[in-house]
This record gives C-alpha cells, structure tokens and sequence, in this order.
C-alpha cells in the first residue's frame, strides 16, 4: 500500500545548528496550534508554487494520541484552517477520529517503542460523510515514522476507495543529521512494511 506525502520543513530534534533550534521554535508553535504559524506554512507553499498538490481537495486533519475533547489544541485542524486561507483546498471536514488514547509519540525514542500502523488502526474510526472532491489530503504536523499518516490514510482508504489519498505535514523529522537546513520541499511516496507495522519512506 502506497501513498503520496509532502513535506515543507526539516525537523532536527537533536542538532546544534542554527536553522535546527529554529526548527524547534517552529515545531512548538506548530504543536501549540498557533495560526500564525499556519499561515506562514501556506505563505511559503505559496511562495515555492506547490499550491497544486491541493487542488480539487479536501483536508482531513489527523487526529491526536488521544480523543479530542473541548477546547483541546488540534494542531492538525489549524494547519488546515491556514491551508484552507489561502486557497489550498475545497474545504475542511473533521472525520477521522481518535477513539482511544494511545502512547504520544514524542514520549518514545526509537522506532521499537513506538505505535505501529496496527495500533494505529485499532484506535481510530471514520465518520463518513460525502465528499465530492476526488482527492483527499491528510494534514499532520510533523512526520517521523510514517505510521500515523499511513494508518490515517489506510482508514480512508477502505471507506472511500474511490478517492486519492495524500499527506501534507509542514516538518519531517531528520534526527540524527544536522545540515543547518530548514526548508526543504520534499515529495515522495510512503509504502507499507511486509508485515504491515511500519513504513518505508524515501531518504
């Protein structure tokens, strides 16, 4: 199972370089849920003319670790919200939902002790609803793994098999380099592992 992802941002966690604490700044508004941010996001794809990865959408944000409650921070829904401001897809629908909290992935360091696409898949329902457009675009906040987005997208997937299937999130995580490199534009397509728990991505 494949499906096509961008990314806007590179994530170093761990380095000491300039553009990596910067991409830490940014990775916390981002998680805060702060819309600013979420407009600088679409101002830069803007910018880079990747606008047509949205076309003809709609942006599904991906849930949280845990079910969403009032007045909870949803990064993802901000992203979209931003996204949608700019003209970056039709419209927003909510319907891929949490239904019991799992392990946050930022708790857990390696790729061992974190969720599987499985666990993923257990722990999350769709609320269908009809969607005209022919794509489907997920929103995140930032990839690492894969295992969210691909689990997030394979739910999608089964109830509406018509539609293409994609990812946005605005970092993708690059732990261990530091290449004093913030924005990087990258595409590329997320497969399935052979035993159906991880996922591979491209370098």
């Amino acid at each position: 199972m494949s499906f096509e992802f961008m990314t806007l941002l590179i994530y170093t966690p761990r380095g000491d370089s300039a553009n990596a604490q910067k991409s830490r700044r940014l990775a916390g508004a981002c998680k805060n849920g702060e819309f600013p941010f979420a407009l600088k996001i679409a101002d830069k794809i803007e910018e880079l003319n990747a606008g047509n990865y949205f076309d003809n959408s709609v942006l599904v944000p991906i849930p949280r670790s845990t079910p969403l409650v009032a007045g909870a921070v949803y990064p993802a829904k901000t992203l979209a919200e931003g996204l949608l401001k700019y003209g970056f897809g039709n419209s927003l629908q909510s319907i891929l939902k949490r239904t019991q909290p799992i392990n946050k992935s930022s708790n857990n360091f390696t790729a061992e002790t974190r969720n599987t696409v499985q666990t993923h898949l257990d722990s999350m329902k769709v609320r269908p609803l009809l969607i005209t457009e022919p794509t489907i675009v997920l929103i995140d906040d930032i990839l690492t793994l894969g295992r969210t987005a691909m689990a997030s997208a394979m739910k999608l997937q089964d109830v509406y098999p018509d539609k293409e299937i994609k990812i946005f999130c605005p970092f993708r995580t690059r732990g261990w380099e530091d290449k004093n490199l913030l924005v990087s534009l990258e595409s590329g397509y997320m497969n399935l592992s052979n035993d159906g728990n991880g996922v591979r991505l491209p370098d």
